[in-house]
């Protein structure tokens, strides 16, 4: 590929294309170079606002002589039609979560990128925060010694503003709400630091909000290494983000001091969480805990820049397609266990759903 910027052309222009475009507009080698979304307002003031260009339809988009990647940045159930199109169009692919609303599709989306020889990574972007690497580089390195659990919770109370004009209301569109909303993020979170799961038990609740979708969700992971993780998802309550891992010498705590105002400020702030990631490290043979300082980072940027890497022949992320249905395969299957209320194995899921 040529030194020229990898142009980038973005489809679904809400809440967190304002995420990911400053991402993309602020990491090197990369540039947005066209926009579109049903509504002409709203590409026109995108594209004003990243100096792109809008075009009329997503067909427009994908034969844009500008754009060699496409970032999918709509919504769930619209993933696999844009997917299959973009790959068909020779386009490599940044892909929001999760990758598709059924296994099956992402499966064939999987198929079709690997096939044609393209770059495909996932959204995954907690897994850039700075806090999340330097607890896997201190297990990478052995020295917390075996990871035997971890505690991990993203909640919000977006859960009780949502209508039934918002697509994620309805079950069918978003099953498990804050779960496929929040928890996937950790789910991958947790099979990176402790590898694949296993099993999967889970239970939800809908208490406060009117949605279709439950407010309440609670999982455990059994990973085939051993260790348990445990994954709490609420929709209901003032926001919050952490990770606790425990391993064998030491024990790794992270929290986000996440503000509880604007919905904008809220997102703002999670595009520099380094800064506000409280870190500690309680090590075995130590008194007091190490309270670890991290290199201020932006998640967004880290992943883009990432992606560009890859699209120019760089390592592969650790986000890439497979972990796409990985992720999804495990909350689906744990809605499945919300609704029977038996423990699914994942390798009898899988293979019941076609993997």
């Amino acid at each position: 590929m040529s030194d020229q910027p990898i142009g980038v052309g973005v489809v679904g222009l809400g809440k967190w294309a304002e995420v990911i475009g400053p991402g993309i507009r602020d990491a090197e080698g990369i540039e947005i170079a066209a926009c579109y979304t049903r509504t002409p307002e709203n590409r026109e003031d995108f594209a004003r606002r990243y100096g792109c260009e809008a075009v009329d339809s997503y067909e427009d988009l994908l034969a844009h002589p500008g754009v060699d990647a496409v970032a999918i940045l709509s919504s769930t159930v619209v993933h696999s039609g844009q997917a299959l199109a973009a790959i068909a169009a020779g386009k490599h692919l940044f892909m929001e979560k999760p990758i598709t609303p059924t296994i099956g599709e992402g499966i064939e989306i999987v198929r079709r990128v690997e096939e044609a020889g393209l770059i495909m990574q996932m959204g995954y972007e907690t897994r850039c925060m700075a806090g999340i690497r330097h607890i896997k580089k201190l297990l990478d390195e052995g020295r917390m010694g075996r990871p035997v659990s971890c505690e991990v919770n993203w909640s919000h109370d977006l859960g009780t503003r949502l209508t039934p004009k918002d697509w994620n209301y309805y079950e069918a569109n978003c099953p498990g709400g804050p779960l496929m909303q929040l928890g996937i993020h950790h789910v991958f979170n947790a099979i990176l630091l402790l590898g694949p799961v296993e099993q999967v038990k889970s239970i939800r609740a809908r208490q406060v909000i009117d949605a279709e979708v439950p407010d309440t969700t609670g999982a455990i992971l059994e990973h085939e290494s051993g260790a348990i993780t445990y994954l709490g998802c609420y929709y209901f309550c003032p926001r919050r983000f952490h990770l606790n891992l425990h391993a064998t010498e030491a024990s790794a705590r992270l929290e986000l001091r996440l503000p509880q105002g604007e919905v904008r400020e809220y997102l703002a702030k999670l595009l520099k969480a380094d800064e506000i990631t409280d870190l500690q490290i309680h090590w075995k043979d130590r008194e007091e805990p190490e309270i670890v300082t991290l290199s201020p980072g932006n998640m967004i940027v880290e992943e883009i820049k990432e992606f560009a890497e890859w699209v120019r022949g760089g390592r592969p992320s650790d986000a890439g397609p497979r972990s796409g249905v990985e992720t999804l395969a495990v909350v689906l299957a744990a809605v499945e266990s919300m609704k029977t209320g038996k423990s699914v194995k994942m390798k009898e899921y899988l293979a019941a759903n076609g993997a």
